[in-house]
């Protein structure tokens, strides 16, 4: 898993960790959470994919991979060590 991820992609894991989902309207992707709408470009879905961050279920749906979310977590803890010192 190649978990260093552009600013777009971690901008696309920030909107599924809060809530947004992600559907597809006329070939086109959007996150969307009650009246919010942000488009986002097929090949960034893509790259989360080959690195791992992200999942298609076979409904369709796109889910961040459990391996994906325990790596935020321990990096997430490892972040809150380093500030400590």
């Amino acid at each position: 898993m190649k978990l260093k991820l552009t600013p777009t992609q971690n901008l696309c894991v920030g909107f599924l960790e809060s809530g947004f989902e992600l559907i597809e309207l006329d070939e086109q992707f959007f996150f969307v959470k009650g009246d919010k709408r942000q488009k986002v470009l097929p090949k960034t879905l893509t790259a989360l994919i080959d690195r791992g961050a992200l999942s298609r279920t076979d409904r369709g749906e796109y889910l961040l991979t459990d391996e994906f979310i325990e790596h935020r977590k321990s990096m997430c803890k490892k972040g809150n060590v380093r500030s400590m010192h």
